[in-house]
């Protein structure tokens, strides 16, 4: 680990295990089969999401027996905390994981001047995608997270703030991984994240980012969930895109147009567009030009993200002038559009930086 970052030792009262506690219908199951009755799911879920309990020898309200049975058959986490880094200002922060199969795994957790407490978290061990521009494309690809492991990151997070009284307000699937590939258990994550007994996060304050999985664009319109949809796209012409980002080549940008014009259309929600500056890539008036062109007659939002540095040979980032200039002609042709505050930088938690530096310094 990098100077800059300030560890602390983990509580290891988390089990490693494939099950969660809190996903609530799992959790009655595993308390019957221990022949427990099903109203304990309710207080253990208040005290674990509510109160930030993170053992059950503190939780007063189970008998001394009891805990000590729940804390040796049912953890209260499915993936090991770490360590977690930390800016020097506060506001941003990097949790390590590790799986129950050694993988290792990460989530960011920002503080805005605004009052959110946002945690990005990932979907998958790695990246199969491979986009040019993207630590976390370097990686090895692993294997999917489960639900659990997913909305497991956001719990632990959770209780890391309410010991400072504060609370997760959104959520945002853009941490390891690409979602739509792990559509199934990334969709159970967010009824876990949603259910009221537990974290009670709203599906308007969660963000699904897809690179262009348009199957699962189209079918996320069919859940009717009121989550936003995030689009990676990063260049306005399909053969730009095919150069920076390999999964162009398996979706074209005509198919991805037409699959969130029908998400669009079916579910009246907006859709944010990613779009990371590249100097000299993708980031000139006429790429500009060519992304209000491409885009204007939609129900959309873009966002010009301004490209941390990830060391990849050949890629950096646009200048502030340029950024600017970019964000003007998309004005001008009447697009909504914002330029990302950046975090995390100095610990790599910030976007497209996530690749498990932390422990290999």
């Amino acid at each position: 680990m990098s100077s800059q970052k300030q560890k602390r030792p983990i509580n290891s009262c988390c089990c490693l295990t494939d099950n969660s506690m809190i996903s609530e219908q799992k959790l009655k199951e595993k308390l019957e089969s221990l022949g427990l009755p099903k109203y304990r799911s309710s207080q253990i879920l208040h005290a674990v999401c509510k109160e930030g309990k993170d053992s059950y020898l503190s939780m007063s309200n189970l008998s001394a027996d009891l805990q000590e049975k729940l804390q040796n058959e049912i953890p209260i986490l499915s993936i090991k905390p770490i360590h977690i880094g930390k800016t020097k200002n506060g506001e941003t922060s990097k949790a390590l994981f590790e799986t129950t199969d050694g993988s290792k795994i990460e989530s960011v957790l920002m503080h805005f001047k605004d009052g959110r407490n946002s945690v990005c978290v990932s979907s998958q061990v790695g990246c199969q995608l491979g986009c040019k521009f993207c630590a976390t494309g370097t990686m090895k690809f692993g294997r999917n997270l489960t639900a659990e492991e997913i909305a497991d990151q956001v719990l632990f997070l959770e209780q890391e703030l309410i010991r400072n009284k504060q609370h997760v307000t959104n959520v945002i699937y853009m941490g390891m991984g690409e979602p739509f590939m792990n559509f199934d258990q990334v969709i159970e994550s967010i009824y876990i994240l949603n259910q009221k007994n537990g974290l009670n996060i709203g599906a308007r304050n969660i963000t699904v980012s897809t690179s262009g999985i348009c199957e699962n664009i189209e079918k996320l319109a069919d859940f009717k969930l009121q989550v936003n949809l995030a689009v990676s796209l990063h260049a306005p012409t399909q053969e730009l895109r095919a150069k920076i980002m390999p999964i162009a080549g398996k979706y074209s940008l005509n198919q991805l147009m037409d699959a969130i014009d029908h998400y669009i259309q079916k579910t009246n929600r907006r859709v944010s567009y990613e779009y990371v500056m590249l100097k000299g890539i993708n980031d000139g008036p006429e790429q500009a030009k060519q992304l209000a062109n491409l885009i204007k007659e939609q129900l959309c939002h873009v966002n010009l993200i301004p490209y941390n540095a990830t060391g990849i040979e050949g890629i950096s980032g646009s200048d502030k002038k340029t950024i600017e200039n970019f964000r003007n002609i998309l004005d001008l042709n009447k697009i909504n559009v914002t330029v990302r505050v950046t975090l995390g930088q100095e610990i790599s938690a910030a976007c497209g930086q996530l690749a498990n530096k932390s422990i290999k310094s």
